[in-house]
């Protein structure tokens, strides 16, 4: 079954890999502009996006402008659809290793 779960997951995540590049374009690009908007480099920028779009968010780099606060919720709104997304194919990847089973 475990194995009938991975071939599933990875043949579902391959057929949305376009929407996945988007989403990840959409995290980069992201902290870019939090990169402008901040004073902070590039790479804990970009580190902030990923954490923040994942939805971990450690806290130990924050938006201080206005116009990072407003990248970084859009950031947190593009990151719940990621997560969502990744967690509705594998839920639908568990239902097809069980129906195959």
């Amino acid at each position: 079954m475990i194995r009938h779960f991975v071939v599933a997951h990875l043949g579902l995540l391959y057929e949305l890999g376009g929407v996945l590049l988007v989403f990840v374009l959409i995290i980069f690009l992201s902290g870019i502009l939090i990169a402008r908007f901040d004073d902070v480099s590039l790479e804990e920028a970009i580190y902030f996006a990923f954490i923040t779009a994942f939805t971990v968010g450690f806290g130990d780099i924050t938006p201080k402008s206005r116009g990072a606060r407003l990248v970084t919720v859009f950031l947190s709104f593009v990151g719940l659809l990621l997560v969502g997304l990744l967690v509705a194919v594998a839920v639908h990847a568990l239902g097809l290793a069980i129906e195959i089973r």
